[in-house]
């Protein structure tokens, strides 16, 4: 008889470009740490590796680890179409009863699962990592006008978003339920950078509670989000609200 395939209890989605080309340092150590803490905890996992048209080695450092990883499922996507529309189509890619949007730096650890577990356990479906609740630890800070231009954009976000009270929706490590995924990210339209305010909005709408956790972050350091990443996440705030208004999400 064919061998059956255990569906993952956890999918683990990395959105990439470019990330081999900073010697691939920090993706090969996240792989690295994402592989033995899921190993130890014995469950069904795997890791969607999507590369958004990278020009570097992104795709070679993925293959590398494919003997370690076993679930490895990457995305060769030629053509650049955005962080967000990589994101998506890992979404949509993925099995898992959870689906966990991490960064490809590691900035903020898998070992930060460790609080999002009992959520998991209870059924919650949007779990969110947060920097900003007292409880997070920043063990290396970004440059202050980065810093400022954050705490800036998530007051803007919180009142134009209607997620008053949500400290952090920009940190990227994120865990939504099969259900929650499938019923939010078809309605996403945003392609680049302001994905995470959208869905989030998105959630709140349909009436999931937004759980919001502590972590532990650390700024790599190369960042590939210049200013102009700042005001193209703006200029997509203002698109969503007024999608919003128009009444085109169907919610």
């Amino acid at each position: 008889m064919p061998e059956t395939k255990t569906k993952p209890y956890l999918s683990v989605i990395i959105p990439a470009y470019n990330e081999g080309g900073r010697k691939g340092k920090e993706l090969r150590e996240n792989l690295n740490d994402i592989a033995k803490y899921l190993g130890k905890k014995g469950i069904e996992y795997e890791v969607v590796a999507v590369s958004d048209g990278s020009k570097d080695n992104t795709v070679e450092v993925f293959q590398e680890f494919s003997k370690v990883i076993k679930n490895l499922v990457i995305v060769d996507r030629k053509k650049n179409r955005g962080k967000w529309y990589t994101v998506r189509e890992g979404f949509m890619k993925a099995k898992g009863a959870y689906r966990l949007l991490t960064d490809a730096d590691g900035a903020t650890a898998i070992d930060n699962l460790k609080d999002f577990w009992s959520y998991m356990e209870k059924g919650e479906d949007v779990i969110i990592g947060s920097r900003d609740l007292k409880a997070a630890k920043i063990l290396k800070h970004q440059p202050k006008w980065k810093e400022l231009m954050g705490d800036a954009g998530n007051l803007l976000i919180q009142v134009m978003m209607g997620l008053r009270g949500i400290e952090d929706t920009q940190c990227g490590f994120k865990v939504f339920s099969e259900k929650a995924v499938k019923e939010i990210v078809p309605m996403l339209k945003v392609d680049r950078w302001g994905g995470d305010f959208e869905m989030l909005m998105l959630a709140k709408k349909k009436g999931y509670e937004i759980a919001e956790v502590p972590v532990v972050w650390v700024d790599a350091g190369q960042s590939l989000v210049g200013l102009k990443g700042y005001f193209l996440t703006f200029k997509e705030l203002f698109q969503v609200k007024w999608r919003m208004i128009t009444g085109q999400y169907k919610v």
